[in-house]
């Protein structure tokens, strides 16, 4: 049987739904989006100026990887050098991109690529940096940031005092840590990690459908479990007769399907896009809105209709967001002073308990 490698980015879907592992070795997998391929061209951007000192700066405008390196993209590997120089400075021994596994036996492999490993051995402090260009919040003390620690005190045969998680991630703001010790770290492959990797080695094992380990798991439409959810979600001719508890009990199932719908859209249009045929279904225009043909033609008619000129155009005051990005990194924090965040209402959400608080740590 081949060996079945459990991938620590994916690693909070597979830790929540071990059977999902398997499943998903049963879809072919997608070319990468625009968005993941800019994020290699940035690692890749970063690790050859850290190497080879050089200023990211120099690179706006040249293609790495496939892709025109902008001042943004120059900006998040500059964010990930200074980090990677902070730490050499503190620590004294830097490696990127290092490859480690935190477990492995004959028919199951958890391992991976940390982007930044940095450790002093005297200290016993061992720190894990991981860049992430994207925009969607990630948690230093993650799963896939954990399996990279595990990962690195095997290959160090160390299990050291300090353990630190960084995440750099300039769209969201600071840098975020965590601190653990490794007797931590290594209860917690035992409590969690194991568990995890013995179900997914399981072919018998159930998928156990969640709204976190559902959302990126590619296996969504071949689902049992997510077949079971959809069939369970009945359709009533009159909602309002329904009780609080019946309400309640709907809504968690109807979550558990929203993201399997999504996916089923998509794989609809990809599927008519390439030509293919679905009965009963096609790809229609979407609703037309009116244009101007030509802006200036368009003007002269209104005035001479009697429109005035000041009410043809219209000019409103830009968004702090987009005043972020004019601004930049280090300038934004000026609009402080004159913002504030106001919610625009309420919404639908689900209930979740408090939390312990996670302890943080600037190394």
């Amino acid at each position: 049987m081949k060996q079945l490698l459990l991938r620590p980015s994916s690693a909070a879907r597979w830790i929540a739904c071990p059977a999902s592992a398997r499943l998903s070795l049963k879809v072919p997998r997608e070319e990468s989006g625009e968005a993941a391929q800019i994020g290699t061209a940035i690692h890749s951007l970063s690790e050859t100026c850290w190497q080879l000192d050089q200023d990211p700066m120099d690179f706006i405008g040249k293609t790495i990887e496939g892709i025109v390196i902008t001042r943004e993209n120059a900006e998040f590997a500059l964010a990930h050098i200074r980090v990677v120089a902070g730490l050499e400075a503190e620590l004294g021994t830097v490696k990127v991109e290092q490859y480690g596994i935190a477990y492995e036996d004959s028919l199951v492999k958890v391992g991976g690529t940390a982007d930044v490993v940095a450790y002093n051995l005297e200290k016993s402090v061992l720190v894990i940096a991981d860049l992430k260009t994207g925009r969607q919040w990630v948690d230093a003390d993650s799963d896939q940031m954990r399996i990279y620690a595990l990962g690195m005190m095997h290959k160090l045969v160390k299990v050291f005092d300090k353990v630190g998680l960084t995440i750099v991630q300039p769209q969201t703001g600071e840098n975020r840590h965590h601190e653990m010790t490794g007797d931590e770290l290594l209860q917690w492959k035992a409590d969690v990690l194991i568990p995890a990797v013995t179900a997914a080695k399981d072919e018998k094992s159930e998928p156990t459908p969640s709204k976190e380990a559902c959302q990126w798991c590619p296996a969504k439409m071949i689902c049992p479990a997510q077949t079971k959810a959809l069939a369970a979600v009945p359709v009533t001719a009159d909602i309002a007769t329904l009780t609080p508890d019946q309400v309640a009990d709907l809504l968690d199932k109807a979550e558990l399907v929203e993201d399997f719908i999504t996916a089923l859209r998509k794989q609809a249009t990809k599927t008519l896009e390439a030509g293919g045929v679905l009965r009963g279904w096609q790809m229609a225009p979407k609703r037309p809105t009116r244009q101007w043909t030509k802006d200036a033609d368009a003007v002269q008619v209104l005035l001479s209709a009697g429109v005035p000129e000041t009410q043809i155009y219209e000019t409103s005051m830009i968004t702090p967001a987009a005043a972020d990005k004019l601004l930049g990194k280090d300038r934004k924090q000026v609009l402080d002073a004159v913002t504030k965040k106001v919610s625009s209402g309420l919404t639908l959400s689900k209930s979740r308990g408090l939390g312990e608080s996670t302890a943080l740590l600037q190394l």
